[in-house]
């Protein structure tokens, strides 16, 4: 290994407990080795050697100056993993239980299909955090890369920017309806599409010209908050009454918006697939996992196994809060964007609206640097010409292109089903597993052989459902 056509990768073992992560540059002469550690699963002073150099088809040499250096906290990366998560999806979930029910008791199914989503989804993203660890990987790609080798990066880079796209569309597609929906109560009448134009050019486009994440925090803080209220007026409502049929609001909401309830339950039929493929959509944030490992300070699985795992319940926790008290106050006739079925006259809902336009805006960028990150590795421009011009131009063009397909695009369930079973089953699924599986096998026998076939056991239950989710819901859609 000491010709120049055998130069290996370097990946020095890190001093836990230690404030230093910087490489040994002391003994440039050693030969190269890639090593990776599993803080979470083994002793901290075992490193094993991973001879990747001859193996793996991506570039000869890596820079060990190259190597990210984290700035974040981990309550920095709890705050905007959050709102990375927390976002959108959630206003989708009352009206996902409506496709399968209308009976009160669907509730206790729907909030168990939360809990273990968030779960499973959570130990992918601390998975991706492991293979950026091993193989010292600054974006997904790479470490499809250094796993998997080229073959199917591109494709692996396209998925992920299309889902992180596909996570704007709806955005976009909740701050247009808000914003008419607000501009109503005031009396103004703006169109939806004109207020899409509004917003986007004055607030989401100075948002997504930040370059890195972690000066998000203290927006993601208040963006959740924004979404910690909402639920808390929804709460209020249903304790309320407002919108039985003798209630304040009751006849202010067209009749297909207002509450219906009977006893139709379909929870164990395919019918519910297409409210699982909403929670794919609701908790994946797995395009940005790479780079939220790598933005944490002193890294490791470890910590950010404590960061994730906090995320993905405070997420879980506001997700079931939400849909069952927004499915109990309107039940099969619950709008797949929760907050259509309120009055516009319900000063509690105008104040919700409020909220959530800016928690959504607050998350856009965080998921449109997901989105640019993807186009900036399919284009595969390098470092050197990453310059804030062609990042600003190409934030342009890609918020553009988002924006155009909002004017025609609506529907909010659609899109978080179908881009959920599809997109997300990918990046969430079958990607990591596959990466993890080509990662311990160029160990040779270790202790995380177990761990490669549970990781492959939930990508073949995440394929199977994801696939049956994305058919039963365009059928709906084409039946409605």
């Amino acid at each position: 290994m000491t010709d120049s056509s055998s130069a290996s990768l370097i990946r020095s073992p890190p001093t836990y407990g230690s404030t230093s992560t910087t490489m040994d540059d002391e003994q440039p002469e050693q030969p190269l080795i890639l090593f990776a550690e599993f803080p979470s699963d083994l002793n901290r002073d075992k490193t094993f050697a991973l001879p990747l150099a001859r193996e793996l088809s991506i570039c000869d040499t890596i820079d060990p100056n190259s190597i990210p250096v984290g700035q974040a906290s981990i309550a920095s990366e709890v705050a905007n993993l959050s709102k990375n998560l927390i976002g959108c999806g959630v206003l989708s979930l009352s009206g996902g239980i409506a496709m399968f029910a209308d009976s009160p008791n669907a509730v206790y199914p729907a909030s168990l299909w939360v809990i273990v989503m968030g779960a499973i989804f959570g130990y992918f993203c601390l998975l991706i955090g492991k293979l950026c660890d091993m193989t010292r990987s600054s974006t997904y790609r790479e470490c499809w890369q250094k796993t998997m080798g080229d073959d199917g990066s591109t494709v692996v880079a396209c998925i992920n920017a299309l889902k992180a796209a596909l996570a704007n569309l709806a955005y976009s597609t909740i701050l247009s309806q808000s914003g008419s929906s607000l501009c109503q109560t005031i009396g103004i009448e703006v169109s939806r599409v004109s207020c899409l134009l509004i917003i986007t050019v004055t607030m989401i486009l100075p948002l997504c010209m930040l370059k890195q994440i972690r000066v998000l925090a203290p927006f993601s803080i208040l963006g959740t908050a924004g979404t910690l209220l909402t639920a808390l007026a929804m709460i209020i409502r249903y304790m309320d009454g407002s919108y039985l049929p003798e209630g304040a609001f009751y006849h202010d909401i067209q009749p297909t918006l207002q509450p219906s309830f009977g006893t139709t339950n379909r929870v164990w039929s395919t019918a519910v697939l297409p409210y699982v493929c909403m929670l794919f959509e609701a908790f994946v944030m797995h395009y940005n996992a790479a780079r939220f490992y790598n933005e944490l300070k002193h890294a490791t699985p470890a910590r950010f196994g404590t960061a994730v795992s906090s995320s993905f319940a405070l997420s879980s926790t506001v997700y079931v809060a939400i849909a069952t008290v927004g499915f109990l106050t309107f039940g099969g006739n619950s709008d797949s964007f929760i907050l259509n079925n309120y009055s516009a006259n319900d000063p509690l809902a105008t104040l919700s609206r409020l909220a959530i336009s800016f928690s959504t805006l607050t998350t856009y960028p965080l998921v449109f640097i997901g989105f640019r990150d993807g186009a900036l590795d399919i284009l595969e421009i390098p470092a050197a010409r990453q310059t804030n011009k062609n990042l600003n131009i190409l934030t342009v063009i890609l918020l553009a292109i988002i924006t155009i397909i909002a004017v025609f695009v609506t529907d909010l369930g659609i899109i978080n089903a179908v881009g959920g079973g599809t997109f997300a089953t990918a990046i969430v699924f079958v990607f990591p597993a596959l990466m993890y599986r080509s990662a311990v096998q160029k160990m040779g026998p270790s202790s995380n052989e177990m761990e490669v076939y549970f990781a492959l056991v939930l990508m073949v239950f995440g394929i199977g459902i994801g696939a049956i989710g994305v058919i039963q819901s365009i059928i709906v859609s084409i039946k409605d």
